[in-house]
């Protein structure tokens, strides 16, 4: 059997969300406005200051988000200091109903403090 190899290009149709405001207690709601698979998010906090755990949560919602009252469908632990984080997701995240999102220094639904600084950079890549 031979391998059979395409070497067309196809078009790409992957959007993304670039947030470089995001201080915690910030719900983004239907941040995309549809339906959809998040394959990909790079988190920049090169700007935090504090050693502490952060929470960056995802819901899979259309509706408002209400920091400690919507329980979140994804989250994600990163340090609170001046790091990068990335997390990609190959067969991606089913986000069937809308996507939304926030982060604080509180897990689960704890709605938690502000982090200790903007975050520089959060960017979703989504189709």
């Amino acid at each position: 059997m031979a391998v059979a190899q395409n070497n067309q290009f196809t078009a790409i149709d992957f959007r993304y969300i670039k947030d470089d405001a995001l201080l915690g207690n910030n719900e983004r709601s239907n941040a995309f406005g549809t339906t959809g698979k998040l394959y990909a998010i790079f988190l920049d906090n090169t700007t935090g200051s504090a050693s502490a755990s952060a929470y960056l949560k995802l819901f899979d919602t259309a509706a408002t988000v209400v920091g400690g009252t919507t329980v979140p469908d994804f989250e994600f632990r990163f340090t609170n200091d001046a790091t990068l984080h990335s997390w990609t997701f190959p067969e991606g995240l089913t986000f069937s109903n809308g996507f939304g999102y926030t982060a604080s220094t509180g897990a689960g639904t704890t709605k938690g403090g502000n982090l200790a600084a903007v975050i520089k950079s959060l960017i979703f890549v989504f189709k």
